[in-house]
């Protein structure tokens, strides 16, 4: 952490001055209140005053930078400075100007500006477990996916690419983030350095199945096959154990079938079993797992739908099912991920897709047509008449999974989605909510291990789960911090769970978050859905009206209801009554944080939403109190 004011560089010893002047310069020219000041720099460790101790530490940082630039408000601190003074701020608005660029130089020109800013990793010189476990993985996290960005542009110019030694770095520091060694193997690849492509992937390959018992994204693993095919020993013959030997496997010795197209390895032969390792600490959901069950044995439909809101629990339920299924499609079972919402990662667009899916289906590269829709027809008639079990993970869209249906009624689709596909005819959907409070603790206590919730009261328990809005990412987070604290209480972890404007900070674990997960939600919507989503959160009440959202827009009743809907279909919006909507409690959480970070949420005032007709005069009268 380095300070100059005006040029002139600033030595601040003492940790907690340090904690207190990154605290107000993450909120620059905004009054951070006494109380969150006191949480950034104590925790929960509190002295006796620490008004008085505040105060102390703001005269010293006046002391040491200036009278001018500290200044005390009524409630609180305000350091005086704009965004763009502070790198931390600055480096994260010219990232959110990069996501809105419309041509790829333009955008490499900002994430190149944005990315010289990045010096090391964040904080790492001033001790705070609030920076630690709050502010730094935020911040690492948008670093990465703006690298990995900027390293695509560069691979789909044609480039190389100039951070190869920077994705080196960062995957040794963060081994097990697949998407920066796809990355890196990309580059290396571009450069003409296959030796090095098949050792990292080698490298990568250990690792997984050390750590986690799984194998490669299958694009890794794709671009690891077509590296080896193009490498000098490419054709020595592996041992029959080893993993190359599955992934360069060529057509059956026994010959196509006449119904499937010359030269196309037969996909029968060795049935595919792609699905991910079902979640071992899985609870409860029985009555879901019955809906889910009577709509897979029900009349075919084009695909079965399974979309709710992040985090509630989407791919572990279906995953878990397609397991207790498996049996029924014995031609194999599939799985892709179609990255809809994934931090760091653009969705997977359908020929990509199903380039992937052809090559699980035994077909050689060179024999995938180009055009999308020659894959598609390749595709289904692979699957005709089979009995295969395909699970499309986080769609993004109906335009993204729809050349991936079969189109054969022996087959079952099961999508998973945080939209809800309505433009999809001839589906069936189920809308996942949050689990009854039974099934929460006990999937907490699973998670945590029932050692460390033994001779907890059961009533702690419940208000901890309470806490967490019943959500099951917010609740394995939870019981994971629980679990890799050895001294801590399900009292300690509730107290820390009990500030509402602190339980999103504290729902977080290394690069997983609640908040990142909601976040990425909120950037899929248009301007106008994003600017009604943080006006509503940080206005409504826990139920209201289309009438009070309406009043809260400036618009009319007709224009606020398509506001709402198109909320609803992104599942950042319950209608749980009809005519009545709300948001869950960790969404509202994130909106409200997002309108008060913007200065928009402390007015009270309504904020017109572009494109909307406005209500005529007189219709404002009644305000959601």
């Amino acid at each position: 952490m380095s300070v100059a004011v005006e040029g002139r560089p600033v030595r601040l010893t003492a940790g907690k001055l340090r904690t207190l002047l990154v605290a107000l310069a993450l909120s620059a020219g905004r009054v951070v209140s006494v109380e969150r000041l006191a949480e950034m720099v104590w925790c929960d460790r509190f002295p006796a005053d620490s008004r008085r101790s505040l105060q102390n530490y703001a005269a010293r940082l006046r002391s040491a930078m200036g009278d001018r630039l500290i200044e005390t408000r009524p409630g609180g601190l305000l350091l005086r400075a704009d965004a763009d003074d502070v790198d931390a701020l600055r480096f994260l608005r010219i990232l959110d100007r990069a996501a809105q660029a419309r041509d790829p130089d333009a955008e490499r020109e900002l994430l190149d500006e944005a990315l010289a800013l990045w010096r090391s990793e964040p904080f790492e010189d001033v001790d705070s477990p609030w920076l630690r476990e709050s502010e730094a993985p935020h911040l690492t996290e948008r670093h990465l996916a703006a690298l990995e960005r900027r390293v695509d542009l560069d691979l789909v110019g044609g480039r190389k690419s100039r951070f190869t030694a920077d994705l080196r770095r960062l995957t040794s520091r963060h081994p097990l983030r697949e998407s920066l060694w796809l990355r890196l193997l990309q580059a290396l690849g571009q450069d003409g350095r296959r030796a090095e492509v098949l050792d990292r992937y080698e490298e990568l390959r250990t690792r997984l199945a050390h750590d986690l018992g799984v194998d490669p994204h299958p694009a890794i693993q794709r671009l690891y096959a077509e590296q080896l095919a193009d490498h000098p020993n490419a054709h020595a013959e592996p041992p029959a154990d080893h993993p190359r030997a599955a992934v360069v496997a060529g057509p059956s010795a026994t010959g196509d079938p006449p119904d499937r197209p010359a030269g196309v390895a037969s996909l029968f032969a060795a049935s595919p079993r792609r699905l991910p390792p079902a979640t071992v600490d899985f609870v409860g959901r029985e009555r879901d797992l019955a809906s889910l069950a009577a709509l897979v044995q029900a009349e075919p439909a084009t695909a079965i739908v399974v979309d709710g809101m992040a985090g509630v629990g989407k791919t572990t339920l279906v995953v878990h099912h397609a397991h207790q299924v498996a049996a029924l499609f014995p031609d194999g079972q599939l799985f892709i991920d179609l990255h809809g919402h994934t931090p760091g990662c653009a969705p997977v667009p359908p020929e990509d897709a199903l380039h992937r899916l052809l090559r699980t289906l035994n077909v050689p590269a060179d024999r995938i047509p180009p055009h999308v829709e020659d894959r598609a027809a390749l595709y289904r008639g692979l699957l005709a008449d089979r009995k295969v079990l395909l699970v499309l993970d986080d769609a993004a869209g109906e335009a993204q999974i729809r050349p991936l249906l079969p189109g054969s009624a022996s087959c079952r689709v099961l999508v998973t989605s945080r939209r809800r596909l309505t433009g999809l005819d001839g589906t069936r959907t189920l809308t996942l909510g949050v689990p009854p409070p039974a099934d929460a603790i006990a999937m907490f206590t699973r998670v945590a291990g029932p050692h460390r919730v033994a001779g907890t009261a059961a009533g702690t328990l419940a208000e901890t789960v309470t806490r967490c809005e019943l959500l099951p990412l917010a609740i394995r987070l939870a019981a994971t911090r629980l679990r890799s604290h050895p001294t801590w209480s399900v009292v300690r972890l509730l107290a820390r769970l009990t500030p509402a404007r602190r339980r999103l900070a504290e729902l977080a674990v290394g690069e997983r978050s609640v908040a990142v997960a909601i976040d990425m939600s909120y950037r899929s919507l248009p301007e106008r859905l994003q600017r009604a989503y943080r006006l509503l959160c940080a206005h409504t009440c826990e139920s209201f009206g289309a009438d009070q959202a309406a009043a809260l827009m400036d618009a009319d009743t007709l224009a606020a209801e398509r506001v709402l809907e198109g909320l609803m279909e992104a599942n950042l919006l319950q209608e749980p009554a009809p005519g009545r909507y709300a948001f869950h409690g960790l969404i509202r959480d994130h909106g409200a944080e997002l309108a008060t970070g913007e200065g928009s949420g402390s007015t009270g005032r309504a904020m017109p939403l572009i494109g909307l007709p406005r209500p005529p005069r007189g219709a404002l009268a009644e305000r959601n109190g």
